[in-house]
């Protein structure tokens, strides 16, 4: 897995990875991992904007949860 970008604020971040042609997002909150969410049918943009959408707030905890393979 290679890590292709990360975004952060205080207390939150998402690193977005590519793994096989496949888009994998981890995401952190006080640096413990709440999950992680595979994009395999997803444009980079729409990637990026899950992993904003987690920093800035927009994206909760109960939704990584949700859709999450590894917790």
């Amino acid at each position: 897995m290679k890590l292709i970008k990360t975004y952060k604020n205080e207390s939150k971040h998402a690193n977005i990875n590519l793994q096989n042609e496949t888009f994998i997002v981890e995401f952190f909150e006080s640096n413990k991992r709440i999950g992680e969410v595979e994009y395999s049918d997803k444009t980079f943009r729409y990637v990026e904007d899950a992993a904003d959408n987690w920093v800035s707030g927009v994206m909760t905890s109960d939704t990584i949860r949700q859709y999450s393979k590894n917790i």
